[in-house]
């Protein structure tokens, strides 16, 4: 990848390309050219994988998201394409123009249009405060991992601070609120397509904030638990997010997040971004071509309890 190409929703810091790869030791970039040829190369080899022609600047933004990792990548590649299989309410069938409908009634959620100084991005949802009896949680997450594709496919970053603004949450959403599918869905963003997430800020207001919280904490992982942040107000986020990239309900000067949030649904229902998401829907694997002993050792600590079953 020579550079950045230009994005409808996306902004991108001056030099943000070249200070992103110097950060993950690519300062070099014929040795990031070598790993994704290296990590293309090792694709065609695996048997198990269904698709095995992959372009190759999406290949260097799955290096970039797992920070130069060549190893780290390969496997969290390879759990992609296997939860893909395994996990199809989460990663197939996705259709993205009409299926969001009760999620849009219920909440907003965007990537704002410009990166942090230090080149992160910021990813909000908003809770309106109304109820969609067609909302499932679910819902949410197949929105994320959507949206994950395509910033996989179109932005170079270092990861994401994700705020969750639930000043307006009502009893209706909480409902919702399964932290299996909490934890599961965040450990397909992290473990499998591997966004990196800095912090969690959620702005609380509610009195079923409490309630919110605690569900909700019960489907993180350790790690990211600690990187929870709860704030009362916007003035204690403006502490860790400055005013110009935050939308104007969150005390910002950036678009209001619904004229965002509508921005960026039309790119993901974009005719050249669903191809890429059938695409990578397609990019499972064939688990008769694998050895047993490996798949076992790669995924049964993985959510769902995945095991071989055994019968004399």
């Amino acid at each position: 990848m020579e550079e950045i190409k230009p994005n409808p929703i996306l902004e991108f810091n001056v030099n943000q390309l070249q200070n992103v790869r110097k950060a993950l030791g690519y300062g070099d970039v014929n040795k990031l050219k070598q790993d994704v040829q290296q990590l293309s190369e090792w694709i065609k080899k695996q048997s198990h994988f269904r698709v095995k022609e992959f372009d190759p600047e999406y290949l260097e933004r799955w290096l970039i998201y797992n920070k130069g990792s060549i190893e780290r990548t390969k496997q969290r590649f390879d759990r992609l394409c296997t939860c893909t299989n395994l996990m199809p309410e989460f990663l197939q069938n996705f259709d993205v123009k009409n299926e969001f409908k009760p999620l849009f009634n219920v909440s907003n959620t965007c990537v704002m249009p410009k990166p942090t100084k230090d080149n992160y991005r910021l990813l909000i949802t908003h809770i309106n405060g109304q109820d969609d009896n067609d909302f499932k949680l679910i819902h949410y997450y197949r929105y994320l991992l959507v949206f994950g594709h395509y910033m996989l496919c179109n932005d170079y970053c270092h990861g994401y601070e994700i705020i969750v603004d639930s000043r307006n949450v009502t009893m209706g959403t909480i409902k919702e609120l399964n932290p299996i599918v909490v934890h599961k869905a965040l450990t397909l963003l992290i473990e499998a397509m591997g966004q990196r997430i800095r912090r969690l800020h959620m702005i609380s207001g509610s009195k079923l904030f409490d309630t919110l919280l605690m569900l909700f904490k019960q489907g993180l992982s350790t790690k990211l638990k600690e990187r929870l942040m709860v704030h009362n107000n916007v003035e204690s986020l403006h502490q860790y997010v400055p005013k110009d990239q935050l939308p104007q309900e969150l005390g910002g000067t950036e678009r209001p997040i619904k004229e965002i949030t509508d921005l960026n649904f039309k790119q993901l229902c974009t005719d050249e971004h669903i191809a890429k998401l059938k695409i990578m829907e397609a990019a499972t694997t064939d688990e008769a071509c694998r050895l047993p002993g490996k798949f076992n050792e790669e995924y049964s600590g993985m959510p769902g309890s995945f095991k071989t079953l055994c019968v004399d």
